[in-house]
């Protein structure tokens, strides 16, 4: 992978994806080359705002509406396409994501002849392909910046009135968004053949007779004790050709005897959660991230938007993409082999074979425990992060205003890899739960930064 820089960040010295052979023809070959001289003024002109907003309150709504973790990580990765591919033919260099990711092969193309106004194509587009793959349709989003439930349309049409008082002339406003509505509706469609609308209402039934199999934990309500995504991992990934790509390797062989592999494994989550410090407790609670937050991937779309709020429009849409498609890819492999191994939770075999009375710190969640999805998710983020940005310290600063100090980090895989700890310590994952999902993650993003090039 060859390292870039960023226009507006010329003092760091920041990654991005491979620099080879991309398409050149259906989404920025030489036709729409040439005319963007007609195409003004260019992406990189306006702040991360125009993308940023969008980004945050997608996070919010996540958090309110209490949307599962890889589910989030789904509508954060269309979201960023969708803002990429708004904005790619105002970025001179750049080109499109079409013949790069799995089933995208055309979108329409903006008219050479016409002028547009790109934080209005951006929002007109996000406007149709936000909705569309959220798990609620035509929900009512919760807006940051006013803290109200507002809708799409709503949010589309303050920010396209914005432009219009800014003195963006009317005709290139309607031809923005005309132009943004056609690429949104491409987009949604493409994003909503990814299998999600089968695999939410397919029935799964869990294997039993077998001691190692996971089982609901601390729910006797039949449906709150529901595996959660069972069939997630059967989704068409946006650049692994399937969640069978990165499957960890078999989890160390189950076994009752106190002289086990195993029994030490799940003996050494119950140890660490009884003898906590003050410290591992605070990071458990740091990156619990669990119902009513953000999510994990949530959470370090949070750390992006701290991350890109001094860059340009251009630099913004380019940093969010690796990141969320990371995500969205890591947490299908990681769901794929969850549910491979079907490994039962640490409690469960705390509860059955060594203290009956222990309750981890953390809530288990509801689905087995081979892979960690915060280590998938935190791993896959650190990796393309580190791609963007360097692997220089930075600071978490997203869980202030939860009452918590901000915590600084040597590099963004530090930060990963206290956010696996964090569920080690929480009492909810094993330690090969950990380093095998850190792996998912990483296996993931090196495929999307590998295989997807956003300059030819």
């Amino acid at each position: 992978m060859k390292l870039l820089r960023l226009g507006s960040l010329a003092a760091l010295t920041l990654g991005f994806f491979s620099t080879g052979c991309g398409p050149s023809d259906a989404a920025g070959g030489d036709g729409v080359e040439q005319s963007r001289a007609a195409l003004s003024p260019a992406v990189s002109t306006f702040p991360s705002t125009y993308a940023r907003q969008w980004m945050l309150d997608l996070a919010f709504s996540v958090k309110y509406d209490n949307i599962a973790p890889p589910v989030a990580s789904r509508s954060f990765a269309y979201a960023a396409i969708a803002a990429y591919e708004a904005t790619v033919h105002g970025m001179p260099g750049n080109q499109s994501l079409v013949g790069q990711l799995n089933g995208l092969t055309s979108l329409p193309q903006p008219d050479p002849s016409a002028t547009y106004d790109w934080p209005t194509v951006l929002a007109a587009t996000l406007g149709k392909v936000v909705p569309a793959t959220y798990v609620y349709p035509n929900v009512l989003f919760f807006e940051y910046t006013t803290r109200t439930h507002i809708s799409l349309e709503s949010i589309e049409g303050i920010q396209v009135s914005l432009r219009v008082d800014a003195g963006i002339a009317q005709s290139v406003v309607d031809a923005s968004v005309t132009y943004g509505h056609a690429l949104g509706d491409a987009i949604a469609a493409w994003a909503n053949q990814d299998g999600y609308a089968e695999a939410r209402y397919q029935g799964y039934v869990p294997p039993s007779g077998d001691p190692s199999n996971w089982v609901a934990t601390g729910y006797v309500d039949a449906l709150a004790s529901r595996p959660q995504e069972p069939h997630f991992g059967d989704l068409r990934p946006v650049v692994l050709g399937s969640g069978a790509d990165c499957l960890a390797p078999p989890p160390v062989p189950f076994s009752t005897d106190p002289s086990s592999a195993f029994y030490a494994q799940a003996n050494d989550v119950l140890q660490l959660d009884l003898n906590l410090t003050k410290e591992q407790r605070e990071i458990a609670l740091y990156w619990a991230d669990g119902a009513g937050s953000e999510t994990p991937p949530g959470h370090w779309l949070k750390i992006a938007n701290d991350l890109v709020r001094p860059l340009t429009l251009a630099d913004a849409v380019q940093a969010y993409l690796p990141v969320m498609v990371s995500m969205f890819d890591a947490a299908i492999a990681t769901w794929n082999t969850k549910y491979h191994y079907d490994l039962l939770r640490p409690e469960t075999y705390v509860h059955r074979y060594i203290d009956a009375q222990w309750i981890p710190l953390l809530p288990t969640p509801q689905f087995p425990s081979y892979t960690s999805g915060h280590s998938g998710f935190s791993a896959a983020a650190a990796t393309a992060l580190t791609s963007v940005f360097g692997a220089g310290p930075f600071t978490d600063k997203t869980k202030v205003r939860g009452g918590f100090e901000t915590r600084t980090y040597p590099n963004f895989m530090a930060a990963a890899i206290e956010a696996g700890l964090s569920r080690r310590y929480g009492g909810i994952h094993y330690q090969m739960d950990d380093e095998q999902g850190r792996a998912i993650g990483q296996c993931a993003a090196n495929a999307v930064l590998t295989n997807v090039a956003l300059h030819p």
